[in-house]
């Protein structure tokens, strides 16, 4: 049973009037069930998600960028130079793996032009490696790219090809494409947007009924989502790794782990290309230079050999041998100025007429030994990879790319000047040459003609013998050169499936994601439910937001009757009325005549249940009790109690009738009544006209309490009125009825005098567990036999039951 104890008034209410966390918790339990509803929702949402959506998992390749100080020994070419031609930066690298390019060239080596996926009733399985059916496409015919065909087996020897949607074509147009053919296993299915032909697979029997979708891809796009669903990162591990680690999220398992394979190849690859472009470049330099002085060569030799046959000539003299070794001396440096100065012109006009200078050729493969042309070359040939490296994922507006171009242009201006400072120079050495020949040749016309003749002959096969030898003595050496290149990178861990990191779905974890949701997801409903109503709920939240004294809770009326305290003497909603009982008393005290008026702000909020059920109360504790129904408009009082109505307060209050005439008894001992009377439509000028003073004046004469009845104080006047003439004003809040708008509203009453006294008491509130130890349900006793009967048996309840009931609630 609850307690109500009041003590004092209430204060002005200061905390705030905020949710609090006992409210919160109240107004979570009184939703339980929404809480139950949506759990299951979410743990059933788990499941079907099982059911309906592919296993996805995270795979990965691991590669290793080679970190070398030096080129490799083998390569004697560079020898010379102590320089690093070594790799780009990891971050370049990483840049190289997530371009377009490069999984471009991926995706067309695995030549995946089409793909097949089994339809099933809940999803689509990509069945990569396990087509149903060849695909022959009669002269590399245009398909249709992106677009899904359907494919339904109709026999053993019919499939139906179908589709019904609208595409973009190549053109930018939109068309809508709708058809739905029958067509024979090895014959030509074809129209104006496809033309090929599906062909039985022996070892891949199909049924009656299967469904299969066909999508001829664009390599070209296919390379563009893998390029944007790849995550490209240094492992870090360490701090200074020269790790990579290439992650791909996928439900294609099978598919994308060749992928992964794939792009690592292709990436060593693109690395040991790079290297060897200069290598290539060097050589087919050598090799254009050779032909043209093999052809040189064969000419001087066939020359050499018919002249001595023709003059039958062995051998020169000593004077001539000694002119012929400085010829062949003045010769042999001439060739190696003039193959300089062909390599200084050619890598002039690359400088000045190449954008991206791949073309450049190491200066040492042509005898060029100068240090500083070949630190030079060999910068301009990393600055022109790294950019082109960066290029492929940097914007043309990056801080990074626009530094690395200009570091090009001043490296290539600066590398043109020395060029054009050693044309010079070679052309000045070559000048010298000519004058030293010119003195050589004076020496060789003093010999005979014959041996002038043989001199000059076996001069040139000598010159071009020796060009020819030394050409291809640098070509083997550009040859060891690029043999001797190995990758920069290297695939640690390649992608498998043994080794593919499930991520879901994962059966245990969404099903508590789907509880935990579905928890969170009631609260969340339930706390936008009840912030967003009006109603009030509870009973703290009412005390808490009221400025006058709470003087009781009703418990909820459960029973089919308005009679319930004296159908249900025992039961909690009898004790609640003591519990009110008892705090009214305490206000009334040290007053005569006791006079209360129960209102309530609207109807339908109980207070003429309450008024009757609380004039009973009174009455069964030996209480003379008047009950007044003080609603002149809308009576109902005598319904409750089967009696009529046809003489009452109107009247009196019109002179009609005495006191004596309106007052009825009851069958109930100690109560007596007084009905509404005849309906006025002047009430609230009735009501005023003074009479009611000497209603009340004459009443407290012969009752201990009076108990007025009254119509809405929010919707008439007329119970203020009534309320002037009152000791206390019982207002009525009922829980899942009122609205906080009437707590506002009961306040201002108190507030600014418009009723004196006011308390206010709880209507509707739900029983609390403890009340069934003291009270029962069952009805008055079955030998009582009418109201009149119980009303007996009640007051005999009521002799025996204890003094100090239980108080109901505390007033703050």
């Amino acid at each position: 049973m609850e307690v109500n104890n009041v003590f004092e008034k209430r204060l002005p209410q200061t905390e705030s009037e905020g949710m609090t966390l006992k409210s919160l918790q109240a107004k979570m339990l009184r939703n339980w069930y929404l809480f139950i509803v949506f759990c299951v929702i979410g743990v059933a949402g788990a499941f079907v998600y099982k059911k309906i959506v592919l296993p996805y998992y995270r795979i990965s390749t691991m590669i290793l960028i080679k970190n070398e100080n030096k080129s490799s020994e083998l390569n004697n070419v560079f020898r010379q130079l102590n320089v690093n031609t070594g790799n780009a930066a990891i971050q370049d690298q990483v840049g190289v793996l997530k371009s377009y390019n490069l999984n471009l060239k991926a995706v067309q080596y695995l030549n995946w032009r089409y793909s097949w996926t089994a339809m099933g009733l809940f999803a689509s399985l990509d069945i990569y490696g396990n087509d149903p059916f060849t695909i022959q496409d009669e002269n590399g015919s245009a398909q249709l790219e992106g677009v899904p065909l359907l494919i339904i087996v109709e026999s053993d020897d019919y499939y139906t090809v179908e589709l019904d949607r609208t595409v973009t074509l190549k053109t930018g147009e939109k068309a809508e494409i709708k058809f739905s053919d029958k067509v024979k296993f090895g014959a030509p299915f074809k129209n104006e947007y496809f033309n090929f032909t599906l062909v039985k697979r022996a070892d891949r029997p199909v049924t009656k009924g299967q469904n299969f979708e066909l999508v001829f891809n664009n390599l070209g796009d296919l390379a563009l989502n893998y390029k944007n669903s790849l995550t490209v990162k240094p492992d870090d591990t360490n701090g200074e790794s020269n790790l990579i680690k290439v992650e791909l999220v996928t439900n294609k398992l099978l598919r994308d782990v060749d992928y992964l394979n794939q792009l690592g190849k292709v990436y060593i690859q693109f690395g040991l290309d790079e290297k060897n472009r200069m290598a290539n470049n060097t050589i087919k330099f050598i090799d254009d230079q050779i032909t043209g002085v093999n052809q040189s060569l064969q000419t001087a030799g066939d020359k050499f050999t018919n002249f001595r046959s023709q003059n039958r000539t062995v051998d020169l003299g000593q004077e001539a041998s000694s002119v012929v070794e400085k010829l062949k001396l003045i010769e042999s440096e001439r060739a190696s100025v003039d193959l300089k100065l062909e390599y200084y012109n050619t890598l002039k006009y690359y400088l000045e007429n190449r954008d991206q200078n791949k073309d450049l050729m190491a200066p040492s493969l042509v005898g060029v030994t100068d240090e500083a042309l070949n630190l030079k070359v060999v910068r301009l040939n990393e600055l022109f990879v790294k950019r082109e490296v960066l290029s492929y994922t940097a914007q043309e507006k990056n801080p990074v790319l626009i530094s690395l171009t200009n570091e090009i242009n001043y490296t290539q201006k600066s590398l043109k000047e020395n060029v054009e400072n050693l044309i010079l120079n070679a052309q000045v050495e070559r000048q010298n040459l000519n004058d030293r020949q010119r003195t050589v040749n004076a020496e060789l016309s003093k010999l005979p003609k014959t041996e002038q003749d043989l001199i000059g002959i076996k001069r040139n096969f000598d010159l071009n013998n020796e060009l020819y030898t030394f050409l291809l003595q640098r070509r083997a050496e550009a040859e060891i050169a690029k043999a001797s290149n190995n990758p920069d990178a290297q695939i640690l861990d390649p992608s498998d499936t043994g080794i593919a990191e499930l991520l879901g779905p994962i059966l245990v974890l969404d099903l508590l994601i789907g509880f935990f949701g579905g928890l969170f997801v009631a609260f969340g409903f339930v706390l936008i439910k009840e912030l967003s109503t009006e109603v009030l709920t509870e009973v703290e939240e009412i005390t808490r937001r009221l400025e006058v004294a709470v003087v009781g809770s009703i418990v909820l009326n459960r029973y089919k009757t308005e009679m319930a305290v004296l159908e249900y003497p025992r039961s909690a909603l009898t004790e609640s009325f003591r519990g009110l009982r008892l705090n009214l008393e305490y206000f009334f005290e040290n007053v005569n005549g006791k006079v209360l008026a129960v209102h309530s702000y609207i109807s339908g909020e109980g207070k003429s249940f309450v008024a009757f059920n609380l004039a009973v109360i009174f009455a069964l504790g030996k209480k003379k009790v008047l009950l007044v129904d003080g609603d002149l408009r809308r009576p109902r009082l005598h319904h409750i109690l089967k009696q009529d109505s046809k003489v009452g307060l109107s009247d009196f209050l019109r002179g009609d009738n005495s006191l004596a005439d309106i007052v009825k008894t009851t069958k109930i001992q100690n109560l007596s009544f007084v009905s509404a009377g005849s309906i006025q439509s002047n009430s609230s000028e009735l009501l005023n006209n003074g009479v009611m003073r000497d209603f009340v004046a004459q009443a407290k004469e012969h009752f201990d309490y009076i108990i007025f009845d009254n119509a809405p104080i929010g919707v008439v006047y007329d119970p203020v009125i009534i309320g002037m003439y009152s000791d206390f004003n019982l207002i009525l809040v009922r829980l899942n009825h009122s609205k906080i708008g009437e707590l506002d509203a009961i306040n201002k009453i108190g507030h600014e005098g418009i009723l004196k006294n006011v308390m206010v008491a709880v209507n509707g509130k739900k029983q609390v567990k403890g009340y069934g130890y003291y009270t029962d349900d069952s009805k008055a006793g079955a030998s009582v036999k009418g109201v009149f009967g119980k009303a007996a048996n009640l007051i005999s309840q009521e002799k025996e039951a204890p003094v100090e009931t239980a108080v109901q609630g505390s007033v703050t």
